[in-house]
């Protein structure tokens, strides 16, 4: 959820774990509710509760608005042994409808895999060589890749024969490839397969400014 957040270009600010103050708030609304506001392990302290992410987000108009969002795989939202879980998520939700932030859980089936595995291998490309990162270096990249756009080739063929026109070697060429598609100027969908070099060469558009692909908030 991590790279997701970071991937969005609509995501200014990721605060994780995010404490729940002042914890008078919970345990005021753990009494409400007739819980038992969570301790500290061993003690009779009351925990500072945490919510996983607290995002805040620019909006087409300039303005700001805050998330909260947490994140639990479905099994541990399901059963006899979620009761607990459930409890603490309750008193979650309240603390955040009292402070006028939108909140809401976020499990696994929010995600491809492919997104998974895309995220994950671009997230390693984010930063490359400065020799590599020069703006007229990366045009005529993306003008050399473009003119490969309707030949039934793989990605690594394609990435050969940019390297071979750059006289750049062929672990370059596919670092920037990557880092373009991290940083949107190669525009792509990444959760509708991964991202494989013997792969055909995937449909994608050239784009001249950044703008995002992935919309996690909303």
């Amino acid at each position: 959820y991590f790279l997701v957040c970071e991937f969005s270009e609509d995501i200014v600010d990721i605060r994780e774990q995010y404490p729940l103050l002042p914890r008078e708030n919970t345990q005021a609304i753990a009494s409400s509710l007739g819980l038992k506001n969570p301790r500290y392990r061993g003690t009779s302290v009351s925990t500072v509760m945490t919510t996983d992410f607290f995002l805040t987000t620019k909006r087409i108009d300039g303005s700001y608005k805050s998330y909260a969002r947490t994140i639990k795989y479905k099994k541990d939202l399901e059963g006899e042994g979620a009761q607990r879980t459930l409890e603490k998520l309750e008193i979650e939700k309240i603390f955040w409808e009292a402070q006028g932030v939108d909140w809401t859980i976020v499990t696994e089936e929010e995600f491809s895999m492919p997104l998974v595995h895309n995220l994950g291998i671009l997230r390693k490309f984010s930063h490359i060589s400065r020799s590599l990162m020069q703006p007229d270096f990366e045009e005529e990249f993306l003008q050399v890749l473009g003119s490969l756009r309707n030949f039934p080739i793989t990605t690594a063929q394609a990435l050969k024969k940019i390297s071979s026109q750059l006289y750049i070697s062929y672990q370059d060429s596919r670092a920037l490839y990557h880092h373009l598609i991290w940083n949107k100027r190669i525009s792509l969908d990444l959760a509708a397969a991964q991202l494989q070099m013997g792969m055909p060469l995937p449909d994608f558009d050239i784009v001249l400014g950044n703008s995002a692909s992935v919309r996690v908030a909303e």
